[in-house]
């Protein structure tokens, strides 16, 4: 059996290889609003997400919050190893309504902790044209909510 090099070196980029990387619990806090409609909006973003699914690790978790007037979760937290049912939900994705923005990340913290690995990466990844007129939408606000919920170890 060979062993796995510590990195992969091409002419100016190191890639450390994954191996060594804690496991990831991610969240994809994706606006479905209807200012997200369009090839450059939506469309861009579920293509994108796609791509980092292709690249999760079997140990990886995964969980979809949605947002437009109000926040709901699409996919509970999944496995790495469960790609295509990732990318079913993210197929699934259609845009249309207003922007509750607030309530998603409200809602994505608390899917993230619930599904907290204490020596992992615990990250929010928000998918949006940065509309947010529905509930918490103040920069103040968002700032406020933003660095409460930095102290629980889980990062938007």
């Amino acid at each position: 059996m060979r062993s796995r090099p510590e990195a992969v070196s091409y002419t100016h980029l190191t890639l450390p290889t994954t191996d060594k990387l804690p496991e990831s619990n991610l969240v994809f806090l994706i606006d479905v609003s209807g200012s997200m409609w369009g090839p450059t909006r939506l469309d861009l973003v579920k293509s994108s997400l796609k791509l980092l699914v292709n690249n999760l690790r079997d140990k990886d978790k995964v969980a979809i919050v949605v947002y437009a007037g109000n926040a709901s979760v699409k996919l509970e937290s999944t496995l790495g190893s469960d790609k295509q049912k990732i990318r079913d939900a993210i197929d699934e994705l259609t845009s249309g309504g207003s922007t509750a923005g607030g309530a998603g990340i409200q809602l994505a913290y608390k899917v993230a902790k619930q599904n907290f690995l204490p020596k992992g990466n615990n990250r929010i990844i928000l998918c949006s044209d940065g509309d947010f007129n529905v509930g918490v939408s103040s920069v103040e606000g968002l700032e406020q909510l933003i660095e409460n919920e930095r102290k629980s170890g889980v990062f938007l």
